[in-house]
């Protein structure tokens, strides 16, 4: 589940991870845990080491029969392809869902507004988060718009479809 910060990303993948019984692998944990433990020196350092922990612990969650769902922003193909052959390695299907927040006022408002849920969390500014750049998700993916309806829903039916 991938999506620019404050989109619902991880509100939405609590829900369906936990009704799902999958491991919920948050990439911001990942990162924090980095930082907290001095393994890299500032948050601009982390780079890919998030998303690797990540795919190590989703390699050894496959390997015991564990679904995960990876809660990252994904903003780069670069990011999403290790997860696809990680998949692909285990042979289990990769659902993309991409979520999106298309009431700007609304995004802006839930980035500016949340605190920070992790010890040592910084969370982006709105300023980062527009000028985060995205790769098009060339995948083929589900996208769920957070600012309508029930997000979770709309990925529990792409999931079924």
């Amino acid at each position: 589940m991938g999506g620019l910060p404050g989109v619902g990303k991880t509100t939405v993948a609590r829900g369906v991870a936990g009704a799902l019984g999958a491991a919920h692998l948050r990439v911001d944990a990942f990162e924090v845990a980095l930082l907290r433990q001095g393994l890299v020196p500032a948050a601009a350092e982390v780079g890919a080491h998030g998303y690797d922990l990540a795919l190590a612990a989703a390699d050894t969650c496959l390997t015991a029969g564990t679904d995960v769902l990876v809660d990252a922003v994904f903003d780069v193909a670069a990011a999403r392809r290790p997860f696809r052959d990680l998949a692909a390695r285990h042979e289990v299907p990769v659902h993309w869902v991409r979520l999106i927040c298309t009431d700007r006022a609304e995004h802006r408002h839930r980035v500016e507004g949340r605190p920070a849920d992790l010890p040592g969390h910084v969370v982006p500014t709105w300023e980062q988060v527009r000028a985060r750049r995205v790769d098009q998700w060339h995948e083929r993916h589900t996208v769920v718009d957070t600012a309508t309806g029930d997000p979770a829903a709309a990925v529990f039916a792409a999931l079924r479809g």
